[in-house]
């Protein structure tokens, strides 16, 4: 796991002398092992590197092949390189030593830019090609490694975070509205935008070659969602365990200890049992510990470190962590607009993992976008019954979803929204996934955002609207679909940005077995039946979980890795609040409403001392705080207006 960045021109590469230095020390983090560098008159690399595998100078990059006319600068772990490796030796290579970085120099050898559809593992890297005078990107398919570019005078910059192209000379960010807007609704910026105009993320699952020709876009072969009707619940059980047996196996190769985050919930858990049953070792294992019983799964996760004899340690979010400063600080690291929350106990669980002396560790996430653990999966099957009513039974629902918000806020809320999904899905499904995806729909967006400031910004349902026929009706067809949006967009942009950087801020690597190629392709076999029952999800992995797992934590209701903000924070988050969104110099003050803006942050300091917020739920709440905070300290950070 490292930090990569780099400059290309195919034909003369124009002189930063300064922006080699820059780049290394704002990629530090990420590779605090070692630093590496390579400059022709075509190309400039920076590597920095966490020694994870191969932890002698044969390791060290930019990665030549044997005579230098290919280099390489890598982020991420190739998981089958050991048998990539003798593949490539049987064919006459030799290796200096046992990195998986070597590998792909000699594979790009044989094979080109179709070598990227031979790896399993997650990735970003760059090859410069001398003779060719050619560079190619490449990034996995389900993107969980980061990789930035930005066009200029015929050349490209690249690097794992933004902050390494915006150090390059002459660079002169510039806001991009419409990324921001999504922002605005949907807590992160969707891919491929960035927040600046011009700057791009490569999509996961493709390539780019930069030559004198110009840009070749190319695709990793990708993973399709392709239910199968008559696949049983033994089998589709069966198949992932060996599936998950296999992947935690190799991914536990490493040349360092590999510990694993145990949050209680069943997908950490399962990888947990899996490193315990597939190999030797007694792993260390660490867990979050929240001071509210409907966020905490602390007891669920010393079960599970009780069943397998793991070393288990339970970090608290101290107040260190929460201190303004240090919320202020974890949201500028992130180089553009984002606001999901959990990023702070996710920096503080791989911040003690790091303290412990521990750098490599696995995670469960990627479990419930191919097995249907969000609910969103199972409120298809009520979006299912609700789309067959005819329209004036479903306003009388509505209407009654409204009624019981005073009573009961997020049934009747929840109820309401239902309905008005089930109006909207009948004909046009992007629309469908907007609602279930924005925290804030478009009318609250129009009331939030004033109107000159938005003036030709498109909603946000054109980012979920690659389906046709936009309307369906039939179970399967939603189902099929809203795994497809939930791969392409939140996955990547909100969970693994998440867990990338946060992760790389303490410096150390997250592996996520639960998106191995083979793994996620068992989870794509899955017909909706054999995702949920319309009550709770990831069955299979339900099924698997009652024979790894204690009984009480096979049968745990999801809860998500989702922080209680309003009720950790003290009153001096609430000062930062007033100082970044309501004083005179707030950014976002010249162009949103300052009477929404006063309103929520007056809400979140009430729900605080207990008093109701109105119509909104709690979650919804500060998570409408956090955005505003997230977007006005980028703005200020960037020096950026709208």
């Amino acid at each position: 796991m490292c930090g990569i960045a780099g400059r290309f021109h195919p034909t003369q590469l124009p002189p930063d002398p300064g922006w080699r230095q820059r780049a290394d020390g704002l990629l530090a983090h990420r590779g605090p092992d070692g630093t590496g560098h390579f400059l022709d008159a075509n190309c400039e690399l920076v590597h920095r590197r966490l020694a994870i595998i191969d932890l002698t100078p044969t390791g060290d990059q930019p990665m030549p092949n044997e005579d230098g006319s290919v280099q390489v600068v890598f982020n991420g772990e190739i998981y089958n390189h050991v048998e990539l490796r003798k593949d490539l030796e049987a064919q006459g290579h030799r290796f200096r030593g046992t990195s998986d970085t070597e590998v792909l120099a000699h594979l790009y050898e044989e094979e080109g830019p179709a070598m990227a559809g031979r790896l399993r593992g997650m990735f970003a890297f760059a090859i410069y090609d001398r003779r060719r005078r050619s560079l190619l990107l490449a990034r996995d398919r389900h993107g969980i490694k980061p990789l930035y570019y930005a066009a200029r005078e015929g050349g490209v910059l690249f690097a794992s975070e933004i902050k390494a192209i915006l150090a390059a000379d002459g660079a002169s960010p510039e806001i991009d509205r419409q990324a921001c807007y999504d922002f605005i609704g949907l807590g992160y910026v969707p891919e491929p935008a960035s927040g600046f105009v011009g700057l791009r993320m490569l999509p996961g699952g493709t390539t780019l070659l930069v030559d004198a020709r110009g840009e070749h876009a190319g695709t990793i072969d990708p993973l399709r969602a392709e239910p199968e009707e008559h696949l049983d619940l033994d089998e589709a059980v069966e198949a992932v365990e060996k599936a998950l047996l296999r992947a935690v196996s190799e991914q536990s190769r490493a040349d360092v200890p590999v510990a694993a985050l145990l949050s209680g919930g069943i997908d950490s858990s399962l990888v947990v049992a899996a490193l315990c049953r597939a190999t030797s070792a007694t792993p260390s294992t660490f867990n979050v510990r929240f001071p509210e019983s409907g966020f905490d799964e602390t007891q669920m996760a010393q079960s599970v470190a009780q069943r397998y004899g793991t070393r288990h340690k339970t970090i608290d979010v101290d107040e260190t962590v929460l201190a303004p400063d240090s919320v202020a600080a974890l949201l500028r690291h992130f180089d553009q607009p984002f606001a999901d929350s959990s990023l702070i106990p996710t920096y503080a669980v791989c911040r003690a993992i790091r303290d412990s002396g521990i750098v490599c560790t696995m995670s469960g996430d990627g479990g419930d976008e191919a097995f249907g653990g969000y609910a969103s999966f199972w409120r298809l099957n009520v979006l299912h019954c609700l789309m067959r009513l005819p329209g004036h039974a479903r306003s009388l629902l509505e209407r009654a979803g409204r009624m019981l918000e005073p009573v009961t806020s997020d049934l009747g809320r929840q109820l309401a929204k239902l309905v008005r999904l089930a109006g909207v899905a009948t004909g046009d499904t992007a629309r469908l996934f907007a609602g279930f995806y924005n925290y804030l729909s478009e009318p609250q967006k129009e009331e939030l955002v004033l109107k000159e400031a938005r003036s030709g910004l498109l909603p946000a349902d054109r980012i979920f609207g690659a389906f046709r026929p936009a309307g369906v009706k039939d179970l399967e067809t939603l189902s099929v679909r809203l795994t497809k949006a939930i791969f392409a967009d939140s996955l990547p942009g909100d969970m693994l940005r998440k867990v990338d950087m946060m992760s790389m801020r303490a410096s150390i690597e997250v592996r996520v077995p639960m998106l191995d190629e083979e793994i996620v392709r068992c989870g794509l076999r899955l017909p909706h039946r054999l995702k949920t029952d319309g009550r709770k999800g990831k069955l299979v992995l339900r099924a698997l979980a009652r024979r790894w797992l204690p009984s009480r934590v096979a049968a745990h209701r999801k809860q998500g890795f989702s922080i209680p903000l309003d009720r950790m924070v003290g009153p001096a988050f609430h000062d930062m609040l007033a100082e970044f969104l309501l004083s005179g110099g707030a950014r976002i003050g010249t162009f949103l409403d300052t009477r929404v803006v006063e309103l929520w942050v007056k809400w979140f300091r009430d729900a605080r001392e207990g008093r109701r917020v109105g119509a909104l739920s709690r979650g919804g709440l500060y998570q409408r705080v956090f955005i505003l905070l997230a977007l006005e300290i980028w703005l200020r950070e960037q020096r950026l207006t709208w």
